[in-house]
């Protein structure tokens, strides 16, 4: 029972080493990055001849969360067999993989100095890598809500849920819930190709990041403090968080209209904050910095929880 315990005990020093690791390095190389190998594992698990795709998509669920608890708990296991520090860096790399921080950043602000220099056809081609919609069509102002609704959903899916998971269920409960996420990016679509294919994982993400999304709020709401308007935060998410099609991603999207005092818009979809005047490039600059902030305090909050757990099992 005490080794299971400690195959699901998140460990300071390794959330601190992942946290370094992604602030300085960003991204690994795809040939060794492990939500690399999940996408890889899920194009083939896609392509197997199950004929009911129903069925195909909670095959793919069970082996994907399989797999990647299983991976989790060799690495845990594996760790004592060799020095500590090289442990320890392991355990980071592989937890660092679930986040991503940098590279969500640096893509806004890429887009943003795009947006900046007049290069609306770039920052639409550019959009692409944040976003699923058609982005050609798209002018100025819709481009930079594009930018800011998915940075700060992807402060749930690509930051916050992970890190819970982490303090939660330790390395193979963030590498569990990264691998449903994945799958749910890349075939849990509402569309006639992924509907029956993709439904399981989408359901399964949606119950996952049910919790982290309305906590997003917290987060947010406390970097707005730095940046932007606390109460406005509360309001517009408190008031607009269930008109988009997702029951998760309208937390963090209208607390940060609320918060930047910004509309977002997706055509034909949803709005955000409709008594506010639509966003600029500045305001991806400052969305940037919203949700670096709510970044930061979250890690401050998992370290210190992680801290005081720590000295209260010492004592």
């Amino acid at each position: 029972m005490n080794m299971i315990s400690s195959l699901f005990s998140p460990s300071l020093e390794v959330l601190l080493l992942a946290f370094a690791m992604d602030i300085l390095f960003g991204e690994p190389p795809g040939a060794i990055h492990p939500v690399v190998w999940m996408g890889r594992s899920i194009k083939y698990l896609k392509s197997l001849p199950v004929q009911n795709r129903r069925v195909l998509g909670i095959l793919m669920v069970v082996v994907m969360t399989g797999v990647s608890m299983l991976a989790g708990m060799l690495v845990m296991l594996a760790t004592p067999l060799i020095p500590e520090t090289a442990a320890l860096l392991v355990m980071a790399y592989f937890l660092k993989s679930t986040f991503s921080i940098r590279m969500l950043l640096t893509t806004s602000r890429g887009i943003m100095e795009r947006i900046h220099s007049g290069n609306i056809s770039e920052a639409q081609e550019a959009l692409r890598a944040l976003v699923s919609r058609d982005t050609a069509q798209l002018d100025e102002h819709q481009v930079a809500s594009a930018v800011i609704e998915s940075i700060t959903e992807n402060f749930v899916d690509g930051i916050l849920s992970p890190i819970l998971f982490y303090l939660v269920l330790g390395l193979p409960g963030a590498l569990v819930y990264k691998a449903v996420n994945t799958l749910d990016s890349m075939v849990g679509y509402r569309n006639k190709e992924f509907i029956e294919l993709g439904r399981p994982s989408a359901r399964l993400d949606d119950i996952l990041n049910w919790i982290p999304a309305r906590l997003s709020l917290v987060f947010i709401g406390a970097a707005a403090l730095i940046t932007g308007s606390v109460a406005g935060a509360a309001k517009i998410c408190l008031r607009d968080h269930n008109l988009t099609p997702s029951p998760n991603s309208g937390w963090p999207m209208a607390a940060a209209a609320g918060a930047l005092g910004v509309r977002l818009e997706k055509p034909k979809n949803y709005v955000l904050g409709n008594e506010f005047r639509l966003p600029e490039a500045a305001d991806v600059e400052l969305a940037g910095r919203l949700v670096g902030t709510a970044a930061l305090v979250l890690f401050a909050g998992a370290i210190g929880v992680l801290y005081l757990s720590h000295v209260n099992i010492l004592m």
